[in-house]
């Protein structure tokens, strides 16, 4: 474990204390995040602890493998920290980051970003029939795509979402397996934290995408998108895919957290 990765702790600390009130107006949690985002830029697989083999293609070969490995790093009520292993060409599906922020520092290999904003939202219950009154809950979310990014391990470099900028991403290693280390607040686990899900892409038709469409709770005229021509999509609700699980590895807790185990909580985002 490294004085670097100590830093990073500390300063997540710091930036997410009172983060449940903070936001993009906030110059002082602006500013700690930047720093925090600096300090994860130079992170690497060995400064979090964890061992070269967890990512090697061999350990991906065995029969019995999951197309995913993941990591509970530390969690509390403020913040989650992780590092998730994917297969080469593996694909994590797409999901959501509801009022989250997030950095993602690849720590070994590379992957492929493709990230949505959100325009506009519907959600609704679908009817199972019977008569029972009970019904599936249905969201549907118009988005827009964000330029897809590539991030490996050399570059110093992470990709950060909001809680309304690049909080709807799916991630595929790309030239052989790769891990990410992810700090995310709040975490999934939270007691006030939204629900999340997965979703499947259906492009939208030109004419709707100009507009904020009836039912998506917009008015019904056109938008004024200064400009911005990001294709348009609408994401909906799926079941968990059966495709995505994960094998799990035990973190043995740096001396540096062990301060804060006690506030803190177990993880699981293994699917």
């Amino acid at each position: 474990m490294s004085a670097l990765f100590a830093r990073v702790f500390r300063q997540a600390w710091t930036t997410f204390e009172h983060a449940g009130a903070a936001g993009a107006g906030d110059g002082k949690f602006a500013s700690n995040l930047q720093t925090l985002r600096r300090l994860v830029d130079q992170l690497t697989l060995a400064d979090i602890g964890l061992e070269p083999s967890l990512v090697a293609t061999e350990t991906f070969q065995q029969p019995t493998k999951a197309p995913c490995t993941y990591v509970g790093v530390f969690e509390n009520d403020r913040f989650a920290m992780s590092v998730f292993v994917l297969r080469e060409n593996y694909t994590m599906p797409l999901h959501d980051h509801p009022q989250m922020y997030g950095l993602l520092r690849v720590v070994s290999g590379a992957v492929q970003i493709c990230s949505y904003s959100e325009v506009a939202r519907r959600d609704s219950i679908e009817s199972e029939g019977g008569g029972g009154g009970g019904g599936t809950h249905r969201r549907h979310v118009l988005v827009a795509a964000e330029p897809e990014k590539i991030i490996s391990a050399a570059l110093g470099d992470c990709a950060v979402l909001t809680p309304t900028e690049r909080n709807y991403h799916e991630i595929t290693a790309i030239g052989g397996p790769a891990a990410f280390f992810d700090i995310l607040s709040p975490p999934y686990n939270s007691s006030n934290q939204a629900q999340y899900y997965f979703y499947r892409k259906v492009p939208v038709p030109r004419h709707l995408a100009e507009m904020e469409p009836v039912g998506f709770g917009a008015p019904d005229k056109p938008s004024i998108h200064g400009g911005d021509e990001r294709p348009r999509y609408v994401l909906e609700t799926i079941p968990n895919p059966e495709h995505y699980y994960c094998d799990t590895v035990h973190y043995a807790m740096p001396e540096f957290m062990h301060y804060h185990q006690g506030t803190s909580t177990t993880s699981d985002r293994s699917g």
